[in-house]
């Protein structure tokens, strides 16, 4: 199923690569420059028209400082390239141009001590137009008059104002406007340790950054969950070979619904686990590429290693919570409906799909809507980590609706048998039903427990992401003081991990465990046993025989002559 959902991955990552073509230029301040027909990706790697527009937006104090009249064309020509269907590339400035804007106005940036941006290098346009390579030498440069040199001159920066790149008293620094988030994220606490991703338009913080909690609780939280999720591993790893070796029987319902369980808490638990061996930044951040520097993840697919984990952790933690409304289901059946094994056995195919199906449809409709991204806390990738509407539709949501699927059928199985009836007058029980066996009644009680106790996990982790839901935006608000409680989170990892071991335990108590130990002795134990003495062949009688069968074959042959 994991091969699938990569598979669909890469298929869905092809269908965005499509080829360049011409479109109409959208961008206020580049329309009516000479040319109306752009095409993207630009000379600076954007995809949209809207990414160059907000890369633009930080180049307007330049442009109405008016250190050179050609600057607005240059940018232009950069950002939004002009493009014909007869040329493949996009037809941008040519380096004279560059040049030209780059002694012009590169002084009025080195006098607040700012380089020339390196995205606008003149070494990488061509040299002039020809044959080879077409460029734009652009518009004739109006400021060459003296009294338009001299009124440039005058004015200071100082007085512009831009209510997304300039303060009321001085210009913000050019290389915060465009390694930074030109303004956009001034609403979260700690700003500067936030930059703005066009591709995403979303606000991501640094991976080293400490925004809602501190490195100890980073540092306490990386050994908790490495010692829940190994201990959850090494459980469900133990109760599925006792599965295998002692011939447990998958066919009896709801007893074979505990051993999927106990898979996907194995698989939940081997997520951590990864997370843990690989580390932190290889796990949860990726170097962006606009800004130069490592962000949390906020879609995973940029980081394999955040991609595979989120796939893993997300569709069998959802798998866990399905199997276990299977359980609640078929517990009712077989212990209140007092419905045969063999009966529920008919419905295999349909259990089997709700309980695959569901959580790989839902993982399927994350990794194409590109929800997953990364925790700060545990550096582990989910989804709705840093976006509330994804915690709400893609987690609150289906845990939610689990948990009261849930709720309902164990609280039929709870009530009084007269109660049941009364409820359930329709439902005809199998009069047909045999009784249990002495170990077969142990197991279902065991079986039952793990149901009802399987609640208060449940029931925990939900509280902790709606109590997540509702505080988040305060706890990152710039005009907020408020910070989560680490414990809630640890108990939620706590929770997440331990019903792994409950469920590993019921298949420990089953009948499978003694014989899963005997077969595992036999194989270890078993010797070579002597041959009994009337087995034995005397080597001289063996060879006589030998002979005898011989003469015989030879005194046929010749009668047949």
């Amino acid at each position: 199923m994991i091969y699938i959902l990569l598979l669909l991955l890469g298929v869905s990552a092809y269908s965005e690569a499509s080829e360049r073509t011409c479109e109409p230029i959208r961008i206020e301040i580049c329309r009516d420059i000479g040319y109306n027909v752009t095409g993207m990706p630009n000379l600076v790697g954007h995809e949209l028209q809207q990414d160059a527009q907000l890369q633009l937006q930080t180049f307007q104090p330049l442009i109405q400082y008016g250190c050179s009249s050609r600057l607005q064309f240059f940018l232009c020509s950069v950002y939004v390239p002009m493009c014909t269907e007869k040329v493949p590339d996009p037809i941008g400035p040519c380096r004279s141009l560059c040049e030209d804007i780059r002694d012009k106005c590169q002084p009025v940036l080195q006098e607040f001590g700012f380089p020339w941006p390196s995205g606008l290098n003149c070494s990488k346009f061509p040299p002039q137009n020809n044959n080879k390579h077409m460029c734009m030498e652009g518009p004739a440069d109006s400021s060459s008059d003296p009294n338009m040199r001299m009124r440039s001159r005058n004015r200071r920066p100082n007085v512009i104002r831009n209510d997304v790149t300039f303060s009321d008293r001085k210009m913000l620094p050019f290389n915060k406007m465009f390694s930074q988030h030109y303004g956009l994220c001034k609403n979260y606490r700690f700003s500067d340790q936030y930059y703005y991703i066009n591709r995403t338009q979303k606000c991501a913080h640094l991976c080293s950054a400490n925004i809602k909690f501190t490195q100890e609780n980073k540092l306490f939280a990386d050994y908790w969950v490495a010692a829940w999720s190994i201990l959850c591993f090494v459980c469900t790893l133990f109760s599925l070979f006792i599965v295998f070796m002692g011939e447990y029987k998958l066919s009896r319902f709801p007893e074979a619904v505990i051993v999927f369980i106990c898979i996907c808490f194995n698989f939940c638990s081997a997520a951590y686990i990864i997370r843990f061996f690989v580390g932190r930044y290889y796990s949860s951040c990726h170097m962006d590429h606009q800004h130069g520097v490592a962000i949390l993840a906020q879609e995973g697919l940029d980081n394999a290693s955040c991609m595979i984990i989120f796939i893993v952790l997300y569709c069998f933690k959802l798998a866990t919570d399905t199997w276990w409304v299977i359980l609640c289901i078929t517990w009712y059946l077989t212990n209140c409906l007092k419905w045969k094994a063999e009966s529920i056995l008919k419905y295999r195919n349909l259990i089997h799909t709700f309980g695959w199906g569901i959580p790989s449809c839902l993982t399927i409709v994350a990794m194409i809507t590109r929800v997953s991204d990364a925790d700060e806390l545990v550096g582990i990738c989910y989804v709705g980590n840093q976006n509330t509407q994804n915690l709400l539709f893609y987690v609150l949501i289906p845990n939610g609706l689990h948990w009261v699927i849930g709720i309902f059928f164990l609280f039929l199985a709870a009530l009084p048998k007269k109660c049941r009836n009364e409820v359930y007058t329709h439902v005809q029980v199998n009069p047909n039903a045999l009784p249990n066996t002495r170990n077969e009644d142990d197991m279902l009680s065991y079986v039952g427990i793990f149901a009802y106790l399987y609640t208060i996990p449940a029931l925990c982790v939900i509280s902790a992401d709606l109590y997540e839901y509702k505080n988040r935006d305060e706890w990152v608000s710039a005009n907020s003081q408020a910070a989560p409680i680490v414990e809630i989170f640890s108990l939620k990892v706590f929770m997440l991990l331990i019903m792994g071991a409950a469920a590993s335990f019921v298949i420990f108590t089953s009948s499978a465990r003694k014989r899963a130990f005997k077969t595992l002795c036999r194989r270890f134990t078993r010797r070579k046993e002597p041959v009994p003495s009337y087995l034995r062949v005397n080597p001289q009688v063996l060879q006589m025989s030998v002979r005898t069968k011989s003469s015989l074959s030879k005194t046929n042959s010749e009668t047949i002559m």
